[in-house]
Formats: structure tokens, sequence, C-alpha cells
């Protein structure tokens, strides 16, 4: 019935394709990377593709974009078969790929074949003319019109009849403007004198009253007929533009939390970050744009005694209350006890204890606390469940960067829980990166999650730095700009950098 190329790396999953689509008597090719897929998919073109979306090599998101860029096989359908991702998360990505259809793993045999089915279609229709254009009326609230001048009436079809309430499909001039609305009267007169003397079509937007005593907006266009009379269509567009009016309230009312949840996490957030001798500090904070939960990330450096600087990056995690209210929770509490004595480990402790102690819900919180002494270079930090620090160091004509791994649980669990302290030293010319996941997990490039991607993104920029700009300015900004590469924040980016 049909060619249908599945890739997989992964054979089992190529194997329940191939025996459910065999089945229904399609011809199935296998291959296990999207390069070899491409190549035969260039050989010989197959009806539908359905591909894996994680790959090694060429993954799902670089064969489909590479299947649309050539003419020979930019119009095969393809689908999407993933069980790394949920609906509302791989649509968009599809969506932006040119990719018809996404099967979730694991998936059930009949919607694969409701999937593939629906792709291999016959472009014929077979109803006739006349149903279509009936169904279309019905589907669309739309009806036809007309009006005979010698009559002076007007014969509406049964679909407009229905929409608009009225006891017959024949009424007088007179009776269709009492269920005008009276603004709208000297319009739609205006318009069919236009197209009875100029003979050109035209179009007006009308209220009318249906039987209900409700208005119903309609789109009625005009234009003349060989017979001397005048026909249009009216196309009742009342739910749309009820829903039209209440999505752009909606949009208005959305952007209106927006700007107070930023501007509230903007007054919580340091202004300007300290002058401290010996180190040189530098923050970028990135909100997700297209979402209301953000302002759950925070950094914090301060001056503390003996010309130290006590630096902090945490981030809220959870459901049941707002981020930005949890994070400047914590953030206070977290300040008051850096005030009372900034040994990271005791802070983390005294944190914790206090999440878990007022804690009611399943909100957490991942942090990590340095304390950096300029004069000796000694940095001790400990972490609460956050992603890794990352150190980055010039050594010869080389730079190294490397993951500081050493972290206790996350804060507000575990009430007891024990946070391991890390020390080191940071040489002179090296820099301290601490980070929200929200700069390394990224769904367009899944494998960042493990840091490996950030430390190659941190050497580059450490080897290119500006003599013009200072260094912790021009890392913070050029990570964040490289680990996007262009596109916009899934969730709250925080970089903080600490140069020595």
């Amino acid at each position: 019935m049909a060619t249908v190329l599945v890739v997989d790396d992964d054979a089992p999953s190529r194997e329940f394709m191939r025996t459910l689509l065999s089945y229904r008597g399609h011809r199935v090719e296998q291959a296990p990377d999207g390069d070899r897929a491409l190549a035969m998919a260039a050989l010989c073109p197959p009806d539908v593709v359905i591909t894996d979306v994680l790959m090694p090599g060429l993954d799902g998101y670089a064969l489909a974009r590479a299947l649309r860029g050539e003419p020979a096989t930019r119009h095969i359908p393809i689908v999407f078969s993933t069980a790394h991702y949920g609906a509302q998360e791989i649509q968009p990505l599809a969506q932006a790929c040119g990719v018809h259809d996404v099967i979730l793993k694991p998936a059930q045999p009949s919607m694969v074949l409701a999937t593939i089915d629906s792709l291999l279609v016959d472009d014929q229709i077979t109803v006739s003319a006349v149903e279509q254009v009936v169904e279309t009326q019905r589907v669309t609230g739309a009806g036809t019109w007309e009006f005979d001048p010698a009559t002076d009436t007007i014969v509406v079809s049964p679909v407009l009849r229905e929409a608009l309430g009225l006891p017959s499909a024949r009424l007088t001039v007179p009776e269709l403007m009492r269920r005008l609305h009276p603004e709208d009267a000297a319009r739609i007169a205006s318009m069919i004198e236009r197209t009875w003397y100029a003979g050109a079509p035209s179009s007006a937007e009308l209220r009318v009253v249906d039987a209900d005593g409700a208005v119903r907006e309609l789109i009625v266009s005009c234009r003349p007929t060989a017979t001397s009379r005048v026909w249009g269509v009216a196309q009742d567009v009342t739910g749309i533009r009820t829903r039209s009016r209440a999505d752009s309230q909606a949009q208005v009312d959305w952007f209106a939390v927006r700007r107070t949840i930023d501007a509230f996490h903007s007054a919580v957030l340091q202004p300007a970050l300290p002058a401290v001798p010996g180190a040189e500090l530098a923050a970028v904070y990135l909100p997700a744009p297209e979402r209301l939960d953000i302002g759950s990330a925070w950094y914090d450096a301060r001056a503390v005694d003996q010309g130290r600087v006590l630096l902090s990056v945490g981030k809220v995690a959870g459901h049941d209350r707002h981020p930005a209210a949890v994070m400047s929770h914590a953030l206070a509490a977290l300040q008051a006890y850096a005030h009372d004595d900034p040994d990271p480990v005791g802070v983390l402790t005294r944190l914790n204890r206090f999440l878990a102690g007022t804690g009611r819900d399943d909100t957490f919180v991942t942090a990590v606390v340095a304390l950096f002494e300029p004069d000796t270079g000694r940095l001790r930090f400990a972490n609460g469940g956050h992603p890794a620090p990352v150190v980055v160091a010039p050594e010869g004509e080389a730079t190294a960067a490397v993951l500081l791994k050493a972290a206790g649980p996350a804060l507000g669990v575990l009430r007891d829980a024990v946070f391991p302290e890390r020390e080191l030293e940071l040489p002179v010319g090296s820099a301290f990166l601490a980070y929200t996941d929200g700069l390394t997990d990224r769904h367009s490039d899944p494998s960042s999650v493990d840091g490996k991607h950030l430390l190659k993104v941190a050497a580059q920029a450490f080897n290119r730095l500006d003599p013009d700009q200072p260094v912790a300015e021009f890392l913070a900004e050029a990570i964040v700009r490289d680990m996007l590469g262009g596109a916009a924040p899934d969730d709250d980016i925080c970089l903080t950098v600490l140069h020595a």
C-alpha cells in the first residue's frame, strides 16, 4: 500500500513498527540513524517517514529539516516518535520542523495505524459540490440571502434562517430593519445601493437581533445577479468575535500579571553587585518569555568581613506556591544567616532547617553558596542539590573548564541533611561560575543537560576575552548568549561569574 521508512536507534522499536505496518500491508524500510535514513530517502523516497527524535549523529530534528530542504523529499509526511517529550513539549518543536504528526512511546498499535492512514488518504473528494456547500455553511455558520427589489423582500437560506431564529425564510425589508442594530441600518442600505447602481461586490459588518433577543454579529457580502436582484452571503461570526475579545482581554491580563512578577523579582534582586578588591563580579538573569511561573531563580553577592565575598545562586522548584514568593522568602533567610556567619555549610544547613520546618507543600530549593578570599585565592563552597559550579582557568595556551561535582540534597526536604564543603584555590585570572539549570536544560539541545556543552562554551568564551570589557561581564554575557544560540530560554536563566 505504501513505503514507510522507520528511523530509530532502538532495534526493538524498529521491529515493532515493521511488524505492525507490514501486517497492514505496507512496505517497511528501516534505518538506525538519521544519516542512513537521509541517504535511503534520497535514493528512493518513501511515502512516509517515522523517526525517533533523540538519536546519535543526525537526530530527528536535523533529519526532518534535511528532508524538507531537498525538492525530492520535501513533500514526504514525517511523524516524530518519542518517549522523551510530553505532547505539549514536542508539538511546537514538530511544527517548527515541518513534521505532520507525533506518536508518543509506548505507542498503541491502533494509534500508529490511524496516524499512518491519515497521511495516506486519497486527495480525491467524492462528496458532491452541493453537499460540500451545505456542510460548509453549517460548520462556518454562513448562509446565503437574496433581495428582490420588485417585491421588497429578502429570502434567506435554511442555515441562515436557523442561525438567526427567523420564523420564515422570507421577510420584508421593514422586518429586517426592525432586527438590525440602529447604527447599522444605514450601512446595509448603502451597501445594497452601491452594489445595485455600481454593479460591484461589497461587504459590511452588521449586528442583528435574533429571535431570543441576543445580538448576532454578521459579515455580509453583496453582489448583483443577472436577474436584477442582489445576492450575498452572511456569516455569523458572533462566537469568533466573542472569543477574540476574550483572548485579547486574557492577553492583557497575562501581560499585567507578567509585569507584576517581573517588577517584584527585579526589586528583590540586587540592582548592582558589590565592588570587592581582588574579585570581579557579574550576573545575568533572563526569565522565560512565555511563562508566568518565573522569578524562581536568584543571585546574590555581598562583601563580608576580612575583605571576603559571599556568593549564592539558587532556584525554587514546586507547584503549590508561586516560585517568586518562595524565592524572596528563601533569599531573605539566606541573607540573614550569611550576615550572622558567612560559612557556606552553616548557611545551607540553617536555611535547610528553616525551609523544612516551614514548608507545607512540595516546594523545595536548590542553592550554591561560595565564600571567596581574594588575598589568598581560597574558595570554599557548599551545594544543596544545585547544578555543579564550573571553574575556568588558563593553563598555558589552553583553557581548562571543570565541573565541581560535590553536592548535598535539595533544601527543605530532609531537616537534618548534611552538606559537604569543598575547598579549592582560585588562581589569579580564573573564574568561578554558578548558574541555574535553565542554562543547560534546553529543549532544543537535550544533550547539554550533562554540563559538557557548558564547559566547552565557557572555555571558548574565555579564549576570546575582550580587552575593553571587564572579564566577568564579558564571560557572563558570552556564555548565556552562546548557550542559547539565538533561542529564547525555556526556563529562568541565572548565571553569576566571579573572576579572581
